[in-house]
């Protein structure tokens, strides 16, 4: 079973395919929006993350509609934690 930081890695190398090293600040923002560090996260705390990044990243670049996408194959991801 993966942990929250292995999901966060994951998004985060899906990120890179699209926004490159860019993709490190945006991650590390939304850490800072929900309270968190990569090394404590919680599988909660990265539903939040998944969910601020659909709100506001996502739609930035890929429109409503591939932010939803999107965040909905992360959310698959995290419902893999254990």
């Amino acid at each position: 079973m993966p942990t929250p930081q292995d999901v966060y890695d994951r998004i985060l190398g899906d990120m890179r395919s699209i926004w490159g090293d860019v993709a490190d600040f945006m991650l590390k923002k939304r850490l800072t929006d929900v309270h968190s560090e990569r090394a404590r996260l919680s599988k909660d705390e990265l539903v939040r993350i998944v969910q601020l990044l659909r709100e506001k990243t996502l739609p930035a670049t890929l429109g409503r509609e591939g932010a939803e996408r999107k965040a909905l194959r992360y959310l698959s991801w995290v419902k893999e934690i254990a």
